[in-house]
């Protein structure tokens, strides 16, 4: 689960400065999130390119033929 540090927190590993994004175990997760040392973290989406506009198509009607 990826999570965002609110704070600077000491563990295992070392120092996990305050803006770091981590990628932990779901329980110690869940646990930094209710102690509210960190808050999850959710990529954003890539906007996806616009599509070109297309010329309108000319309709042939039956009295036109």
């Amino acid at each position: 689960m990826k999570i965002k540090m609110t704070r600077d927190v000491y563990s295992g590993p070392g120092w996990r400065k305050e803006g770091d994004i981590v990628d932990l175990d779901p329980k110690i997760a869940k646990h930094y999130i209710r102690k509210g040392i960190a808050i999850e973290y959710k990529e954003e989406k890539a906007v996806k390119g616009t599509k070109e506009a297309k010329a309108p198509k000319k309709r042939v009607t039956k009295s036109k033929k």
